[in-house]
């Protein structure tokens, strides 16, 4: 399944996973706001599911794009696999 085909569940892990892509590029998600333009706090509402209409869905889309849809999709499923194992070992 291609990144573009995966859904994300906007919250503190995409962020995380966002800001972690653009790290690992030599950025930073605010460098990557600044220099596009946008404010970090809209772009943290997109993140995080706060912004949810057409203009926050397209803002995630975005920001996925740049962070590299790859890398993204790659430590967001970590992210998912690992807190998933560790509600599994709290429920036991």
């Amino acid at each position: 399944m291609s990144p573009s085909n995966f859904h994300f569940q906007p919250g503190a892990i995409l962020h995380d996973a966002i800001a972690g892509a653009f790290k690992a590029r030599g950025s930073g998600f605010e460098i990557w706001c600044r220099e596009n333009n946008i404010t970090p706090s809209l772009a943290r509402q997109a993140t995080f599911g706060q912004s949810r209409g057409p203009k926050g869905k397209a803002m995630l889309a975005r920001l996925i794009e740049a962070a590299g849809p790859d890398f993204v999709k790659l430590v967001y499923s970590q992210r998912i696999a690992e807190s998933a194992e560790a509600i599994k070992k709290g429920a036991a």
